[in-house]
């Protein structure tokens, strides 16, 4: 096991979260994306409170050494005894905590004075607690105006303050926000009737983003492939390789122990795709087979294809498979009757996605097209990379697609119009994959990149993972999962050490 880590400028003022961030290797993030610490705010004042250093602001803007007070009508000294108690209250505030000139104008001062005594100069009988003798809800309401840093600074006041800022009603608003932004799933529906677990849910993910920020990850590379390992897929429970050795590998995600080996092609295994029930591979053999998930076996062999099946994509209408023969071909899942034959590019296809009743493919003629799936015309055609393709995806609205001109472009999948070009990779951009506001792509210049989708800057650089060309990436919030010429694959985990149950 080894770890990887992007150690962030300063230290993160988050101290709340109590898991363990795992650090191992050091990943290049992008200069356009250094990772801040929560802000530091001096002079922030909250519910009456200090700032950050823990102090208190008394409210104070007039000069204490201005102690004699002239009468705005006479122009005449005041008639107050130097043993008057305001007077004696103005100098022992002058002596406790000397003034503190503001920055923004020189004749404005406030006074401090520790956390631990915010009422000091009151007498006892009207010292009160400013946010727990609110009632609950106008308490939360006030609460919701804080960011981290101040909550956190208010659950460390008291003990009432600290039951507050348990509460999930604290957090309830901030998990929902997130969700609407697109950042996290829903709240788990079966916390709903579970007290005080929401700051927790909060935790977790608020942690896992930190590691996304920075690149924190635990590396797993897998051993056992005899060859270059081609292609991948996982879930929560299982990852499944195939590779040039002509063989398909499943692994408990648990253990990440090799549970079955799968052989029936003759050839290399370039891709694989599968679902709950049955799982289809292709190959330089020409062919493809269709699998059982739960015993492993094969059931079906199909061929038609006059080169090697070099990418795959099914629902739970079709399988659509695409060859060095410049073919893509269209099967029945369920029957595994070939439907229909396109001739889509003039050169390899080396990438196929279905969505819906569109295929989007990407050829060694630089082009990218778009297809019917029950006529099988070209409905589109995106013109913008100068060499040949060698993966695309695509979700309904946006196409992604990689090529040997090193670059990623983002293309509207209704206008044709390219959006976005990232740029970075130093050589053939091999592979994919995209989600929500995020892109991972890998190449043969052996680096993992990930982008932001929307625009196109480069967040982290993994560069030293693999010893040879990356030809498989796929990934979702908790890991990215890369397969390559070295015989291994990686499986980089964001999420060591969590609590995976809500994220």
């Amino acid at each position: 096991m080894e770890t990887m880590s992007g150690a962030p400028n300063k230290p993160d003022p988050s101290l709340f979260l109590s898991v363990a961030s795992p650090l191992v290797m050091t990943v290049k993030p992008s200069s356009a994306i250094q990772q801040h610490v929560l802000p530091h705010h001096p002079q922030r004042f909250f519910l009456g409170q200090g700032g950050m250093n823990g102090s208190h602001s008394l409210g104070l803007h007039v000069s204490p050494r201005r102690i004699v007070k002239r009468c705005s009508h006479t122009n005449k000294a005041s008639s107050l005894s130097r043993a008057h108690p305001s007077l004696q209250m103005s100098k022992m505030a002058f002596y406790v905590s000397p003034p503190t000139q503001s920055k923004r104008s020189p004749k404005l001062a406030h006074y401090t004075l520790s956390r631990s005594q915010p009422n000091a100069l009151l007498p006892h009988s009207q010292q009160k607690d400013c946010l727990t003798d609110l009632p609950y809800e106008l308490a939360m309401h006030v609460l919701s105006y804080l960011d981290l840093p101040d909550l956190l600074q208010v659950s460390q006041l008291s003990r009432s303050w600290h039951m507050l800022y348990r509460s999930d009603d604290v957090w309830r608003p901030r998990l929902v926000s997130a969700h609407q932004e697109g950042r996290w799933s829903p709240i788990p529906s079966k916390l709903a009737l579970m007290g005080n677990e929401l700051l927790h849910v909060y935790q977790q993910r608020h942690q896992l983003d930190k590691r996304w920020a920075s690149g924190s990850v635990v590396t797993y590379p897998l051993f056992g492939h005899g060859n270059s390992v081609y292609c991948s897929q996982f879930d929560d429970t299982k990852i499944m390789t195939g590779s040039r050795d002509h063989t398909i590998k499943a692994w408990d995600m648990a253990t990440l122990r090799c549970v079955h080996t799968l052989r029936g092609h003759s050839g290399s295994v370039l891709c694989l795709q599968y679902n709950a029930s049955i799982m289809v591979s292709g190959s330089s053999d020409h062919s493809l087979i269709v699998w059982d998930m739960n015993t492993f076996q094969p059931l079906r062999q199909l061929k038609g294809h006059r080169g090697g099946v070099v990418g795959l994509s099914m629902d739970d209408r079709y399988i659509v498979s695409c060859s060095k023969d410049s073919t893509i071909m269209i099967w029945d899942i369920h029957t595994f009757e070939l439907l229909r034959v396109i001739q889509a590019h003039h050169g390899a296809v080396n990438g196929v996605q279905l969505h819906g009743d569109r295929i989007v493919s990407a050829g060694s003629d630089s082009l990218v097209k778009m297809w019917d799936v029950h006529s099988g015309a070209c409905l589109r055609e995106f013109v913008g990379h100068t060499r040949g393709l060698a993966c695309v995806q695509f979700d309904g609205k946006q196409i992604v697609s990689g090529s040997n001109d090193r670059t990623i472009r983002v293309w509207n999948a209704e206008t044709g119009e390219c959006s976005m070009v990232c740029e970075g990779h130093v050589d053939l951009v091999r592979t994919l994959h995209f989600k929500d506001d995020r892109i991972v792509s890998a190449s043969y210049d052996q680096s993992v990149r990930v982008w932001d989708a929307k625009t196109g800057a480069c967040l982290l650089n993994f560069q030293c993972g693999h010893k040879s060309w990356v030809l498989d990436v796929q990934f979702d919030k908790k890991r990215i999962i890369s397969a390559s010429q070295d015989h291994t694959a990686l499986v980089m985990n964001f999420s060591h050490g969590l609590d995976t149950r809500y994220l």
